[in-house]
C-alpha cells in the first residue's frame, strides 16, 4: 500500500571476534585422555626449557602461537558505514532521549533492519511509557514489515493516548487497510481530515482507497487536493497516475508516474490495483519488479506471496 502515514524483523549485523588469547586447558572430566596425549606430554617435557615447568612451558607456546596469528579483518557493519544511521546512533548515544531513540529506529528501518528499529522503539517506550508518537511508530513498523496484524494493538494505544492526533488516526487506517478493511480505514482517514483538513496524507489515503474500490474519477480528484495541499508528495502522484491509468487514460497517467520519477512505488502501487481486480499472476510480477529495484521495500516481497498464494486457491 502506498499510503502516507504523516510521520510517517532482518539479521542483526555480526561483529567480527577478536582473536582468541592463550587459555589454559581445563581439566578433563570424561575419564582417562587418548592415548596419543602421554607421547604428547613425553615431548614437550623433552623440549621444555631446564627450570620450567611443563605447565609454564606450554601456557608459553599457546601465547607465542597466538601472537603469530595475523590479525582478523574487521566486518564492515551498517552501523559504521551509513551516514546517516553512524550520526542517528551518536546523537542518542551522546543524548538517550525518546525523541532521538526513536530517531535511530527511523534510520533502521529506513534499511530494513527491523529487528534494530523495533528494539530502540521499545527502549523510547521505556523512556516514555504511554507516549502515542512511538506506539504510532512501533504500529507503522509492524506495518511496513508486511505485518500489520501485530501493529494493530499499537495504533489503537496511539489513538487512545492521542485522540486528537491525525496522524494516529491516519496509522490506524493504513493499518486496518493492511488487513482488508476498507470501510473501516477510510473512516479513520476521514477523522484525520476532521482533525486536519489539511492533512494531504489522509487525502491521498483516501484518494487510493477510492481507487481500490473502483471509483477512479473520486480517486482523481482526492490525488489532486492531496497534490495541492503539499506538491511533493511522492505517493499522491503514484496513486493519480494509477488514477488516471484505470480511468482510461494511459498519457496522463505516464505523465504523472514521470513527475513522481518512483518507479519501484508505482509498479507496488500497480501490483496492489491488479490484485484487486484478482489479476493474480500481473500483481507477483509488479511487486517482484517493485523489489528489484528498491531491495528494502521489502513490502512488495510479502506482497508478492501474497498474490501468489491467492492466485494458487482460485486455481
Amino acid at each position: 500500500m502506498t499510503g502516507c502515514a504523516g510521520r510517517h524483523v532482518a539479521v542483526q549485523p555480526v561483529d567480527a571476534r577478536p582473536a582468541q588469547t592463550a587459555a589454559a586447558t581445563p581439566p578433563s572430566t570424561d575419564g582417562p585422555a587418548p592415548a596419543a596425549a602421554p607421547a604428547a606430554a613425553k615431548s614437550a617435557r623433552q623440549t621444555a626449557p631446564a627450570g620450567e615447568s611443563l605447565a609454564t612451558f606450554m601456557a608459553k607456546f599457546r601465547e607465542l602461537s597466538a601472537q603469530a596469528r595475523p590479525p582478523r579483518a574487521a566486518m564492515a557493519t551498517i552501523e559504521s558505514t551509513d551516514p546517516a544511521l553512524r550520526a542517528a546512533l551518536a546523537t542518542e548515544i551522546a543524548v538517550p532521549t525518546a525523541e532521538n531513540m526513536r530517531a535511530v529506529a527511523t534510520e533502521y528501518r529506513r534499511l530494513g533492519v527491523f529487528d534494530r528499529a523495533h528494539t530502540y522503539l521499545m527502549r523510547a517506550l521505556t523512556a516514555v511509557p504511554e507516549d502515542p508518537v512511538t506506539y504510532d511508530a512501533i504500529a507503522r513498523l509492524w506495518r511496513d514489515a508486511g505485518l500489520p496484524e501485530l501493529g494493530l494493538t499499537d495504533a489503537h494505544r496511539a489513538v487512545y493516548f492521542a485522540p486528537a492526533s491525525p496522524e494516529a488516526r491516519n496509522t490506524l487506517g493504513t493499518i486496518l487497510q493492511a488487513l482488508g478493511h476498507r470501510s473501516l480505514a477510510r473512516q479513520e482517514y476521514e477523522r484525520a481530515l476532521q482533525l486536519d483538513p489539511k492533512a494531504a496524507y489522509a487525502l491521498n489515503n483516501l484518494c487510493y482507497t477510492s481507487l481500490l474500490d473502483g471509483k477512479a474519477g473520486q480517486a482523481i480528484a482526492l490525488c489532486r487536493q492531496a497534490i495541492d495541499a503539499e506538491p511533493g508528495l511522492t505517493a499522491a502522484r503514484n496513486n493519480l497516475a494509477l488514477a488516471y491509468q484505470a480511468n482510461g487514460n494511459p498519457a496522463a497517467a505516464q505523465r504523472e508516474f514521470a513527475a513522481a520519477g518512483d518507479r519501484a512505488t508505482a509498479l507496488y502501487n500497480t501490483g496492489i490495483v491488479h490484485m484487486a481486480q484478482r489479476q493474480y499472476d500481473s500483481a507477483v510480477k509488479a511487486f517482484q519488479e517493485a523489489h528489484a529495484l528498491k531491495p528494502t521495500l521489502t513490502q512488495a516481497l510479502a506482497r508478492a506471496r501474497q498474490a501468489a498464494t491467492a492466485r494458487n486457491t482460485e486455481e
